[in-house]
């Protein structure tokens, strides 16, 4: 299905963008979504600690023949959770050969489990332990960019781990030397990122570390206050490997930098609705548009080409291209690495609420063009 050789780039204002798939479980709260690396499947996780699996090979080769229409999402694989789900990624090199069809996966209390898709079952389980021998809970999970080696954020540590090798990580790295210390990265791990030559990682208090592939600390920096350092929720690196994005928590602001140059941010877009929750954001395959869910249950598009300079050189979007996409929170978003096709999911808790909206899963087509890479 895949092709290297072109990529998509969003042509949003021409047309029109349009849902082709919807799920039907409007009872779960969704927190997360993403796309398998081969774009035939979507990985999503809820509240109640389930991680479902969505098989939209259906869906995917209908939209790349040329038909279009409504279909149904149903769950492939649903995987329940004793303790909280904390976290998942794909095998970079997964497909449908059942050999690389798998994922790992975070939950509270337990050790790191790489799981087939098709079945749920764990095929390899990954432990650290602190200097107290006691069980760690990875708090969040990413693999390298050559799927060889898995990585993992702690209360206090970054380990790595071989994916062939269960068991202890082959290295585990103190992100700050005491409790007390000034030095290193302060906070819980809550984000991981990697390339091809970096991993990056965020923590609760607002600090971002660039770490060499052995999770050694490279350097350490801190989202500005003016833009919400209160808390990192998500980071992703942009496509041309140099720009690494991260949104806050209680934050209108998604805040970009230049891994060349980090004294300030080069690049920040505004998303209303702030929010405790982690809310996704997504690029299209050329990196130019960002695709991000807000509060009110649009999901806008912006431009990055288009940004103009506010009073702080920073550069923000003034004019997004958006879509109704749900009645309530948007809180995953993930864009398909071959197609410009959009997955997105909706929920949030709401308490003394008598008609809350429904929350679904949905699959958007976008108007999009096609370059060679």
């Amino acid at each position: 299905m895949s092709n290297n050789a072109y990529l998509y780039e969003y042509t949003v204002g021409s047309q029109r963008i349009e849902c082709i798939a919807e799920s039907d479980e409007d009872c779960v709260i969704y927190r997360a979504v993403e796309w398998s690396p081969d774009g035939t499947m979507l990985a999503a996780s809820t509240d109640d600690s389930t991680l479902r699996i969505y098989d939209v090979n259906t869906q995917v080769t209908q939209y790349a023949s040329g038909e279009h229409g409504m279909s149904p999402l149903a769950a492939y694989t649903t995987i329940a959770h004793a303790g909280t789900l904390l976290g998942f990624a794909w095998y970079p090199h997964m497909n449908r050969d059942p050999a690389a069809n798998c994922f790992i996966e975070s939950v509270r209390d337990h050790p790191l489990h790489l799981c087939d898709t098709q079945t749920g079952k764990v095929r390899a389980s990954y432990s650290a332990y602190d200097a107290y021998d006691t069980l760690m809970s990875a708090t969040a999970v990413a693999f390298s960019h050559d799927g060889t080696s898995i990585y993992a954020g702690y209360a206090t540590h970054i380990g790595r781990f071989d994916v062939h090798r269960e068991g202890p990580p082959v290295e585990l790295t103190q992100t700050t030397p005491s409790r007390r210390s000034r030095d290193g990265l302060k906070g819980i791990v809550s984000c991981l990122a990697t390339n091809n030559t970096h991993i990056a990682s965020a923590t609760l208090s607002g600090q971002l570390a660039l770490h060499t592939p052995d999770t050694q600390i490279a350097c350490v920096w801190r989202v500005p206050v003016e833009y919400g350092g209160t808390g990192v929720t998500h980071l992703r690196w942009a496509p041309n490997n140099i720009h690494v994005w991260a949104a806050s928590r209680q934050s209108e602001f998604i805040v970009a930098w230049d891994i060349r140059d980090l004294r300030a941010p080069c690049a920040v877009v505004r998303r209303p609705g702030r929010t405790m929750q982690r809310m996704q954001f997504a690029f299209d395959a050329s990196g130019r548009h960002l695709a991000v869910g807000q509060a009110d249950g649009r999901v806008v598009l912006h431009d990055l080409n288009a940004l103009d300079c506010d009073q702080s050189n920073a550069l923000v979007q003034d004019d997004p291209n958006s879509v109704q996409a749900h009645g309530d929170l948007v809180a995953g978003i993930s864009s398909h690495p071959y197609y410009p096709l959009l997955a997105t999911a909706s929920g949030q808790r709401r308490f003394c609420d008598p008609n809350p909206a429904p929350n679904c899963l949905r699959v958007w087509s976008v108007p999009a063009q096609y370059y060679c890479a």
